[in-house]
């Protein structure tokens, strides 16, 4: 089976994702992506990382490094590929992983890019916009109005990034199989949540 995660910034996402990865005994799939895809193409993990996430300035790096662990300061490529190609490579890299089963695949449009496949569970993990905030603050000790801006910015960001690639609405429950609020579950219980929906589907 296959786990595809989609989130809003700041909801807890990827703790959860590895969570279950571990749980599951699965592969877990993040920032390799960027790795593989930024080795196809001779360019920075950065330059793949900002094709979904949008720009950074070096105070949003920070706040964003609480999520994402590719190194934040390195020079992207003078020479970066045009976005098609990146997209595409991107996708190649997803279906490649998804291709060997038993994987927790993180953001990268892959719910999109996999589609409702039998072998695969499309999570979306969501939480009000206040409460994301606080989180980042908590866990970063920023200030709330920078932590405002990230959490718009970046969800800006991936709500572009799926309609201009593949067609979508961010966050659109359709396109889902599982939807949860993390603010109303602890990260124990949403973990249990999409072990037991992938158990149920290979029993």
């Amino acid at each position: 089976m296959i786990v595809t995660v989609s989130n809003e910034y700041g909801c807890g996402a990827l703790a959860i994702a590895l969570s279950v990865a571990r749980e599951l005994e699965y592969e877990y799939v993040d920032q390799q992506l960027p790795v593989v895809v930024s080795k196809r193409l001779r360019v920075s993990p950065e330059t793949v990382d900002a094709s979904e996430d949008g720009g950074r300035s070096l105070g949003q790096r920070l706040l964003t490094s609480l999520e994402r662990a590719t190194p934040e300061l390195a020079q992207s490529s003078a020479a970066e590929p045009p976005d098609e190609e990146l997209v595409a490579a991107v996708a190649d890299a997803v279906r490649d992983y998804a291709s060997r089963g038993n994987v927790v695949i993180v953001g990268r449009g892959a719910s999109a890019i996999l589609g409702a496949r039998d072998d695969v569970l499309r999570v979306f993990m969501h939480g009000p916009r206040a409460w994301r905030v606080s989180n980042i603050v908590a866990a970063t000790g920023e200030r709330p109005e920078t932590a405002e801006a990230e959490v718009d910015r970046v969800d800006r960001a991936r709500s572009a990034y799926i309609r201009q690639w593949y067609g979508r609405t961010f966050g659109d429950v359709r396109d889902y199989d599982l939807c949860i609020d993390t603010s109303r579950l602890t990260a124990d219980q949403c973990t249990a949540l999409i072990v037991a929906a992938i158990r149920a589907r290979v029993a």
